[in-house]
């Protein structure tokens, strides 16, 4: 079809405008000159001229005395001007809204912290959460604290983010700066800086830039890029592969940069020195808590109102030798299963797990009887100090039928690289009954994420046609007949998966934790979360 000519746009204008203002357009007709507006520029820039004529014409006219319209005549004709110059204004301004709208707010408020565009291939799953941002975020802000992010292009403005990969990797970026994330295993660094860390048992990790900085294992450096053809790494602590690559992404040169080095990359040769470091230079990985449980003698108040079996709260008065005293009673205490390595300690107010090649966990005295004969709620608050596969609270047989597996009745863990599907960084509830049915079982997982380095408020309740998982007060049910009634009695293991063995181990504090022999409803649990984090905002 030949392009329509200047002057024929300038006829359709005006006659879209004529039409309009007799009111002569059917609504289909109207819906197509919006949609024409919207998609085509020069008709719209010929109706919005033709419009301008038309409000110049009108105000003359005004200055003139007014004429007299026969009787009968219809009014629409009157109307239909001023309407069609209003109409036409709204659409103009409806564009500069739509145009302009991030340049004023620019103009008035400045940059935004930070833009971030996500890769828009189809089937990409996130590869890293927000963690920690300087700058609290507006509700129409992109990567908020606990957002799961997936690939894409990330522009920092300014202020820090720090983000921590499933992988366990942890990269915080400081603006301005512009960084590309690609895998949970890889990024890019286009210019601006990034402190990483990574765990010890974290597979290979990249952050390319001007050279390619790789590792495995546990390490912590800082990554800077001033240009296309400059670029440092300190290295604090560990050891980083500085790889040179050439024009096809082949490594033309690699050098280790061990602890107390520096990588400088300039004018396309690498070099290697012993370089001082102060505290201040590293990167500080743990994000500041958003929730505090300091003050906790309202919540505790709340939480003995609904009357738990089980209350413990890990205060400095309630731990006797091995023991964490119940607060609601002389039966079912705590019982710290030690490693004697440091990988429990209790302090603060709240217990501490840590990695262990060997098993610790927390026990229970006595078993609970007869707990899922109906219903039972499990209530705790977790802070994780990263991003893994760790089980928070099991509820077991007394004895394990096979010493190989695992036999829950319930088990709620943090879920992350697990072999069943999720989301990352998720609170999973798994219900199994009989127990031994390895296999089976009924999962809920938690709509948001549990953060690192964020307290986090957990409640699991069983009923007899529902499982119903709370996560900061936010619901998932899982509706089933789970009437059973069961009197058998089952023991607590709270920090690793079993009694006996020392994977699925937990890293970070549990503290509040409760057993109810009943179902706490929804308002209970709202009001003890609130207690604490407050209402939610709006």
């Amino acid at each position: 079809m030949s392009q329509k000519t200047p002057t024929q746009l300038e006829r359709e204008a005006r006659q879209a405008l004529d039409r309009l203002a007799d009111d002569s357009l059917s609504p289909e007709e109207f819906a197509e000159l919006e949609h024409r507006l919207l998609s085509d520029a020069q008709f719209r820039l010929f109706y919005v001229e033709q419009s301008d004529m038309q409000s110049e014409l009108e105000h003359h006219v005004r200055s003139y005395p007014p004429l007299t319209i026969k009787k009968g005549r219809s009014i629409s004709k009157a109307w239909g001007i001023p309407l069609a110059i209003a109409l036409s204004l709204l659409i103009v301004l409806g564009f500069a809204n739509l145009f302009f709208l991030d340049q004023l707010k620019t103009a008035f408020l400045g940059d935004p912290m930070l833009d971030f565009r996500e890769s828009q291939l189809i089937g990409q799953g996130p590869i890293a959460i927000v963690i920690s941002r300087s700058e609290e975020a507006d509700a129409g802000s992109p990567l908020q604290v606990g957002d799961r992010v997936k690939p894409g292009a990330l522009r920092l403005n300014r202020g820090d983010l720090k983000l921590e990969f499933l992988s366990g990797v942890r990269v915080q970026l400081t603006g301005p700066a512009e960084m590309h994330l690609l895998t949970e295993h890889q990024a890019t660094l286009l210019h601006g800086q990034a402190g990483v860390v990574t765990p010890p048992d974290s597979d290979s990790f990249s952050l390319n830039g001007p050279v390619s900085a790789v590792v495995k294992g546990s390490s912590e450096f800082v990554f800077r890029v001033d240009g296309p053809n400059r670029g440092e790494v300190d290295v604090f602590q560990g050891e980083v592969m500085a790889s040179l690559l050439g024009p096809s992404g082949d490594t033309l040169l690699n050098e280790l940069v061990s602890s107390s080095n520096s990588a400088l990359f300039a004018d396309g040769e690498l070099t290697v020195a012993a370089k001082t470091f102060d505290q201040s230079d590293r990167v500080d990985m743990v994000p500041v808590d958003n929730v505090y449980l300091e003050t906790t003698d309202q919540y505790a108040e709340a939480v003995k109102a609904d009357r738990p079996l089980v209350y413990w709260r890990f205060e400095d008065g309630d731990i006797v030798g091995n023991q964490v005293l119940n607060q609601m009673g002389d039966h079912h205490h705590g019982v710290i299963h030690s490693a004697n390595d440091g990988s429990i300690e209790v302090s603060g107010g709240r217990i501490h797990f840590s990695q262990s090649k060997k098993a610790r966990h927390l026990g229970i005295s006595e078993p609970i009887e007869r707990i899922n004969r109906g219903d039972f709620s499990i209530e705790f608050w977790v802070r994780t100090d990263r991003m893994h596969w760790g089980s928070f609270f099991g509820l077991l047989p007394v004895t394990q039928a096979d010493p190989e597996k695992e036999s829950h009745l319930c088990i709620l863990e943090y879920a992350n690289h697990t072999n069943v599907v999720h989301r990352p960084a998720t609170i999973r509830m798994l219900y199994r009954y009989p127990p031994t049915t390895y296999d089976g079982g009924k999962n809920v997982f938690s709509a948001n994420s549990c953060t690192p380095g964020i307290w986090t408020h957990i409640v699991a309740v069983k009923t007899p046609d529902s499982l119903r998982l709370y996560c900061n007060g936010q619901l998932q049910v899982n509706l089933d007949d789970l009437d059973f009634g069961d009197s058998s009695a089952y023991t607590a293991v709270l920090g690793q998966i079993d009694s006996v063995r020392s994977f699925r181990q937990l890293e970070g504090q549990l503290d509040e934790v409760a057993i109810y022999e009943k179902a706490l409803t929804e308002e209970q649990v709202r009001h003890h979360y609130e207690v604490i984090a407050g209402p939610p905002k709006t």
